[in-house]
């Protein structure tokens, strides 16, 4: 790192000052600076480069539709809370508040799948997972990805209804 990385050690000093600044305002801002209804942007997003990686493997099909569905029951609820972040800003109401931060704090913990990613247990977030072959490189929908890659619809087929159930209960978290 010295040598060739980061001489003099700039990078390293501004991402420590960077993650500093984060923790600060995770922890001190009255809300915390979460924005939802990117996320559901995202999940679109990568719904749409799964459909790539479907349509680039075999001939086999696979039915989509659940997830499709639980990404813009998804959507639809990031809207409903921004708007009552919005109106506990507004109305200055601490209790209005907390419950928007406990949303904010608890929604991933929906997308927590028992049992975790078909041989790899340990890994348990239907959305992203490091990749079989990528090293810590992040792949979305990770038990669908690497199931169809692999080429087995079945298991892809179950991990279709487990991603779609992990987002639904992320919904209901963030519920107004």
């Amino acid at each position: 790192m010295s040598n060739f990385g980061d001489p003099g050690f700039h990078i390293h000093s501004t991402m420590g000052q960077f993650l500093t600044l984060l923790a600060y305002h995770l922890s001190s801002d009255e809300l915390l600076p979460l924005d939802l209804p990117n996320y559901g942007v995202e999940l679109q997003a990568y719904y749409e480069d799964l459909q790539d990686v479907i349509s680039s493997g075999s001939n086999a099909s696979l039915d989509t539709s659940p997830l499709s569905a639980a990404i813009q029951t998804f959507q639809a609820r990031t809207k409903e809370v921004k708007g009552l972040e919005q109106m506990a800003l507004m109305t200055n109401d601490a209790e209005l508040i907390e419950v928007v931060n406990h949303k904010y704090r608890d929604f991933q913990r929906g997308f927590v799948s028992q049992g975790g990613l078909p041989t790899r247990e340990f890994y348990r977030h239907v959305v992203t997972a490091p990749g079989l072959d990528t090293g810590y490189a992040a792949v979305t929908y990770a038990g669908i990805t690497e199931a169809v890659e692999a080429g087995d619809f079945d298991v892809a087929r179950d991990w279709v209804g487990r991603t779609a159930r992990g987002i639904e209960r992320a919904s209901e978290i963030i519920k107004t």
